[in-house]
C-alpha cells in the first residue's frame, strides 16, 4: 500500500488495489448473495460521489464511512447522503 492516511475508525489504509477491491466485493456477494450494479451504473455512481462534498480522502463517504468504490458496485445499495441520496 502507498503511504496514505489511515481510516479514522479502523486504522487501515483508505486506498485499495483493484484486486483487493474485487476480492472484497466477491466475498460480500457470495456471503450476502447480492447482485452487482452494471458497469455503466457503477461509473455513474462514482461520478456522483466524486462531485460530493462528503467525499473524503477521494475514497470514502463521510456519511457511511464506506469506500465508494465498494458500495457503488453493489446493486442494492444507495447513497446515504442525509439530504437525499445522490444515486
Amino acid at each position: 500500500m502507498m503511504n496514505e492516511p489511515p481510516c479514522k475508525g479502523c486504522m487501515a489504509s483508505v486506498r485499495l488495489t483493484a484486486s483487493e477491491l474485487e476480492r472484497l466485493i466477491a466475498e460480500y456477494g457470495e456471503r450476502e448473495n447480492e447482485p452487482l450494479a452494471t458497469t455503466a451504473e457503477y461509473f455513474r455512481r462514482l461520478s456522483q460521489c466524486g462531485q460530493c462534498s462528503a467525499l473524503v480522502y477521494e475514497t470514502t463517504c463521510r456519511h457511511s464511512g464506506m469506500l465508494i468504490q465498494y458500495v457503488a458496485r453493489l446493486q442494492n445499495k444507495g447513497c446515504p447522503h442525509p439530504d437525499g441520496g445522490k444515486w
